[in-house]
């Protein structure tokens, strides 16, 4: 079997992850909030000397390390994904005038209760529930520092700068907006949430304005994904027709073989 298959096989399974990270930036460039992904690269180099520390089997077995030798380093270079990264940068700021709609303006992240814990997000398209509970469009309860933030009314409710929120002249609660020191420790759910996998130190204060009436942008930039994407599957085919190269030559050496035998 030829192993220089396996180079442009690598490539192509790495070009088709890319494909779908794309894709999802793409579909959710209208997306409130919502933070598009970046893929980086790591190259695997040839490495035809051995690897392995000690023999496989045990040595006990007395095997003739000879026969180990198919289990030497990769001969072959290789690209492997290295990491899926969001991108944090803020998206644009754009007015609505809905009284329920908070932008947020840094660093900060919504706390949100939902039935698996507390949760993270940049999307402030909120609504009020009949009794006056502000939610997410999905009906998760936006947290304020001392809890549900409750007993508000549309047209009475006002937000200041500094996340205090009020029913007309009646202090309610203050919205719980709190960064991360090292964003690396979110994870990305679905519904533009995000769960918090780290110590509750990397947990900081929010340093930044909280705007009423007014909703963040995503951040993705539809030019350079929309680029990004057709050379994404440009390349894709490059290797899919290297690939069929190799597999066509496998092929036909097998039937030079049969005919020889």
């Amino acid at each position: 079997m030829l192993k220089n298959i396996y180079a442009p096989l690598s490539g192509g399974v790495v070009q088709e992850r890319v494909l779908e990270v794309l894709a999802n930036n793409v579909a959710n460039m209208n997306t409130t909030g919502f933070k598009e992904e970046q893929v980086t690269f790591s190259a695997l180099e040839a490495n035809p000397w051995k690897s392995y520390t000690n023999p496989i089997p045990p040595a006990q077995f007395k095997l003739d390390m000879r026969e180990l030798y198919p289990l030497h380093g990769n001969e072959m270079g290789y690209v492997t994904l290295s990491n899926v990264e969001t991108s944090y940068i803020q998206g644009g700021i754009k007015r609505t005038g809905s009284n329920t709609d908070v932008a947020i303006q840094g660093n900060g992240f919504f706390a949100i209760n939902t039935p698996f814990g507390e949760r993270y997000t940049r999307d402030g398209s909120f609504s009020l529930t009949p009794d006056g509970t502000l939610v997410t469009k999905n009906g998760a309860t936006v947290m304020g520092e001392r809890g549900a933030i409750t007993g508000l009314s549309e047209g009475q409710m006002k937000i200041l700068p500094d996340g205090e929120v009020y029913n007309g002249e009646k202090f309610i609660d203050k919205l719980k907006v709190v960064g991360f020191n090292d964003v690396k420790l979110l994870q990305r759910l679905g519904d533009n949430l995000f769960v918090h996998d780290g110590a509750p130190e990397n947990i900081v204060a929010h340093k930044g304005e909280i705007t009423q009436g007014h909703l963040e942008n995503s951040n993705v930039n539809p030019m350079k994904n929309m680029t990004s994407m057709i050379i994404a599957h440009r390349t894709y085919e490059a290797l899919q027709k290297a690939v069929k190269a190799y597999d066509n030559t496998m092929q036909l050496s097998a039937q030079k073989v049969g005919e020889a035998g």
